[in-house]
This record gives structure tokens, sequence and C-alpha cells, in this order.
């Protein structure tokens, strides 16, 4: 199985029209709560397979992070709510994967409602995120935002990145899934 070893500060120069920032401090906050850095994650992709991979379906992503991250992460737990941070951590991961195996992977954010939370307009895919700390909630998450992102009003096919981070459990579910032909298709 590959395994890719990155810092989760490059999503700062992977996506200079996003404020994401944030997202890399509050992910170091809930990885750094669980392993020392790199922390490692188990993926699975299901649908689709990153060029990358050449046909493999999974890979072990090491998230790495510097001091100067580590040290304004102390503060984050002082600062947000969980729910924040552990979402804001999975906006990160999907930003940082997408980021080096998705190629036109540019991220924009979607308006409240529209059943997505980023649009990838280069590839014509809506793009839902979730994290959760409960293993056993995973399967339910991922069926949620399956039916949620195939929902978008474009109709556009979409992709799933749903990550559980626990001190046992480290796994991302990446999927992709197509829109059904509409009659008038």
């Amino acid at each position: 199985m590959r395994t890719f070893e990155w810092a989760i500060e490059d999503i700062e120069a992977a996506h200079p029209d996003l404020y994401v920032e944030h997202c890399a401090v509050m992910a170091v906050a809930l990885m750094s709560r669980v392993s020392a850095s790199p922390c490692e994650f188990l993926v699975e992709c299901k649908g689709f397979s990153p060029p990358a991979l050449e046909g493999d379906t999974g890979f072990v992503l090491q998230v790495a992070w510097n001091e100067q991250t580590a040290m304004t992460a102390e503060r984050v737990w002082l600062t947000e709510q969980p729910n924040a941070i552990i979402e804001r951590t999975a906006i990160a991961l999907a930003a940082l994967t997408f980021a080096h195996l998705i190629h036109d992977g540019e991220m924009r954010v979607a308006t409240r409602g529209q059943r997505a939370d980023y649009w990838l307009p280069l590839l014509r895919c809506a793009l839902e995120i979730s994290g959760t700390v409960r293993s056993h909630e995973l399967p339910r998450r991922q069926r949620q935002k399956t039916a949620q992102v195939l929902a978008n009003p474009w109709h556009w096919n979409g992709y799933t990145f749903v990550c559980c981070i626990s001190p046992g459990h480290r796994l991302i579910q990446w999927s992709f899934h197509t829109q059904e032909p509409t009659k008038d298709e």
C-alpha cells in the first residue's frame, strides 16, 4: 500500500484563494491529541482511484506539521467548540488530499442549502466533507453525505470525504458518486 506524507501547512499554498490557515491549526489541535507528527490515516477510495495510485483504492496518509503550527494549536481547545474543530480538521484533510492527488481540484465554497460544502468547478463536481471522532458513525455519515451531495442543485457528480479521527481509529472514506441520468438525457 502506498504511503504519502504531506505537511498540513501545504493547504495554504495549494488553495491561495481560500482562508484555510485556521483549518490547518484546528487539524493539528485534534491530530496532536491522538498522535505525534506525523498522524497516520488509512484512506479508502470508493468509486474511483486517484491517478497517483495507479488503480489502487487505498493508501496511507501521514500528515505532518511544523512547530509553529503546533504552538498555535495548543490554544484552539480554549477557543473553539469540539464540533467546529472536528469539521475544520476534515476540511483541512480534504484540502490537503485534493491538492496532492486530484488535478484541477480547486475548491470553491458552496452557499448554504446547496447540498454541498464545496464546488470543484474545473471538475464539475460537488464535494461534501464530514468529520467524526466516533468510528461507529462512519457508515451512517457516509450514507447521509452521499445522498446529500447527489442532491446538489447543479446535478453534478460528487465526492464525499468522511474522516474519523480518534485514538484507535484514524480512517478516511473518500468516495466518488455519479448522478443518475434524468429522463431528459
